[in-house]
């Protein structure tokens, strides 16, 4: 469903000089779908009220009785439903709308905008989930900006993967000369579980030489690092691993790269 622009939305857009607007991403229908049961339960609770009250007052109260029950089962069920929904929707932060544009983006979370141009965005994290098999994905897409504010898209949000996949690019595209330039200037960066060094890459007190690391993939939800025969192998869940991309980028270009007795990387 096409969602437009509004005029505020393109007019900061223009001040961050954020380009030409590409597509919005609208999250309200999943918003609508959450809260549509507790309404349901509310309505059935009332529809049962009626014949409580008319089975007391005629005098055979087991009718009421059974029907004041499920009155009261329906309602609990609305409170329970409607907690739990909104539960979730506090934990995923999933904003109402996401306007994505060729620089940036600009996020709608009810309460006001944020405009987020790519070079302030430092980390991303995707990870999907399947509920059942032959269900489909549900993605859940984390983005860290600077000063360490949080971004969460998906969570019902349509084509979330689509949206994951280019926040992913850009912010991978930056990501991976900021750890090379790191790792040649000798210093340790830590990616989740991970950690990237001059010397190679640890994880858990492990370390994985960089002349050993033959191998670096996302593979069905984790990340992994592995030597060639296989004997040493470090793996994380993708959810736990921030610019898990990058990560797989910097592996390879690290460990195909040239390096000094001590296994530093050298140019």
């Amino acid at each position: 469903m096409f969602v437009p622009f509004p005029s505020s939305v393109l007019e900061q857009a223009a001040r961050r000089h954020l380009g030409e607007p590409i597509r919005a991403f609208d999250a309200r229908g999943a918003r609508r779908r959450a809260l549509a049961c507790p309404a349901l339960a509310a309505s059935a609770a009332a529809a049962f009220a009626a014949p409580a009250v008319a089975g007391f007052g005629s005098g055979r109260p087991w009718p009421g009785v059974l029907a004041a029950l499920a009155a009261v089962v329906c309602l609990c069920g609305a409170v329970w439903t409607l907690r739990r929904a909104a539960w979730a929707l506090r934990r995923t932060g999933t904003p109402r709308i996401v306007y994505l544009f060729v620089h940036g983006l600009v996020v709608d979370d009810g309460r006001g905008l944020a405009t987020h141009h790519w070079d302030e965005l430092t980390a991303v994290t995707v990870s999907g989930v399947r509920t059942a098999a032959g269900a489909r994905t549900r993605w859940r897409v984390t983005v860290t900006a600077a000063g360490g504010r949080e971004i969460a898209l998906g969570g019902g949000m349509p084509d979330a993967g689509v949206l994951g996949e280019i926040v992913s690019a850009e912010v991978t595209a930056r990501a991976v000369p900021r750890l090379m330039a790191a790792i040649e200037a000798r210093e340790r960066v830590r990616l989740g579980p991970f950690t990237l060094g001059p010397q190679g890459v640890g994880k858990d007190g492990d370390r994985l030489p960089w002349p050993a690391v033959a191998e670096a993939g996302i593979d069905n939800g984790v990340v992994y690092a592995r030597d060639a025969d296989g004997l040493v192998e470090m793996t994380a869940l993708a959810a736990r691993v921030p610019n898990a991309v990058a990560f797989v980028e910097v592996c390879r270009r690290v460990g195909a790269g040239h390096h000094d007795d001590d296994g530093d990387l050298v140019r």
